[in-house]
């Protein structure tokens, strides 16, 4: 998950912009044979790159002869700005955490029926009550990840004034390092308020990420405007990110998905990461939601959510991808994950081996909550963007 938002656009352009979205989805589902019909047959869904492989989906039709088109989304904002434009164009999205009050407000989504899910995700924490909102469960969780500290080796000034931001072993431990000077026009941030802006309330000591009283937010405006030295320009998505750590352009940033990890490491380079800075790490879940359109196609609907939940379909998809999917690290290791693909090395790459350190590897984890003010949060973004290139 996590590319570049639509949120970020102006105010006034909103209602222009869930028009034309609409319009490309219709476009997308047309040109690869969706529609938005009752067809059980058929079904429709909104996610993120790297989930839903083309031939995975077409070795699911040939099994079930339930033909799914997938359209890919950038950001969290675009996926539920598509939906809202038109309820009944697609069955499926992936909700990202943070974001259900938003869909169960506009009545978008339809709870889902725990009992017809036959295989329980269980990754180590309580990814239920993000996946909720009014106490009832509108999602099922397909993966999840963190948004990690991360570095070139090697980068990182051996002198004194460093020591402050390094925890014993010598590795960077406090947010607060993106902003001393040594690293200017060497810091990689992407373009997306929703992940982002998390981690500055964090780098400033503020324990709740997510709701801000006006003081801490006049605090955390001051602290990413200040941000802006560090920062030659923003990236746009996973592979942006990823090759502007690559080619040295940045040597040591917020990171998108730790997938990066992996995918430099095909390219024989290292990229070091910390998932338990000393202030906490922003973290994400991507969850299946049933729309109200995808309601009436129950049976295709949790047959399909069921197929990609099982071991193999699992393993597959985190060793293509070094995301970290819904397995247990005992799933992981299973006999059925490494005829799968899912071997140590591919393994290692990802967060499921943290998960076995438990409480104190989870209570570092800040999970993407409804923030306090949405739109002031977006128009803080835009302000903060301006004289940076993307």
């Amino acid at each position: 998950m996590r590319h570049k938002p639509l949120a970020a656009l102006a105010t006034p352009l909103r209602a222009l912009v869930a028009l034309i979205i609409a319009a490309l989805a219709g476009a997308a589902l047309a040109a690869c044979g969706g529609s938005s019909s009752t067809d059980q047959n058929t079904l429709n869904i909104l996610t993120w790159e790297t989930y839903h492989d083309p031939a995975w989906l077409d070795a699911f039709t040939k099994e079930t002869g339930i033909k799914v088109n997938a359209v890919n989304v950038g950001s969290a904002d675009e996926m539920f700005a598509k939906i809202k434009a038109n309820p009944n164009q697609f069955d499926i999205a992936l909700v990202t955490s943070g974001w259900f009050d938003n869909y169960a407000k506009a009545g978008l989504l339809e709870p889902v029926d725990a009992s017809k899910i036959t295989s329980q995700p269980n990754p180590g924490f309580d990814w239920k009550s993000v996946a909720s909102s009014g106490g009832k469960q509108y999602g099922v969780l397909y993966n999840w990840g963190d948004q990690p500290l991360a570095w070139l080796p090697g980068s990182i000034p051996n002198t004194p004034e460093m020591a402050k931001y390094l925890d014993p072993q010598g590795r960077p431990n406090d947010w607060n390092i993106l902003w001393d000077p040594a690293f200017a026009g060497k810091v990689s941030i992407f373009d997306d308020p929703t992940s982002v802006l998390p981690m500055i309330p964090l780098a400033l000591g503020i324990n709740d990420p997510y709701h801000l009283n006006d003081q801490q937010f006049t605090e955390v405006q001051n602290k990413l405007n200040a941000l802006r030295p560090q920062i030659k320009r923003l990236t746009s998505g996973f592979n942006d990110q990823t090759t502007q750590f690559a080619n040295g352009e940045a040597t040591i940033g917020y990171l998108n998905n730790i997938a990066s990890v992996a995918a430099m490491k095909k390219e024989g380079k290292t990229l070091e990461v910390n998932n338990e800075v000393k202030q906490g790490v922003p973290a994400w879940s991507d969850n299946y939601a049933i729309t109200k359109a995808g309601a009436k196609k129950a049976d295709s609907v949790y047959k399909f959510i069921n197929y990609t939940m099982t071991i193999p379909w699992q393993a597959r998809f985190i060793a293509n991808s070094g995301n970290s999917g819904t397995l247990s690290l005992e799933q992981a290791k299973s006999s059925d994950a490494v005829a799968a693909g899912l071997n140590q090395e591919a393994l290692d790459a990802t967060l499921i081996p943290a998960t076995a350190s438990g409480e104190a590897f989870f209570a570092k984890m800040r999970f993407f909550q409804p923030v306090e003010d949405l739109n002031k949060r977006v128009d803080m973004w835009n302000q903060f963007k301006l004289g940076i290139a993307s």
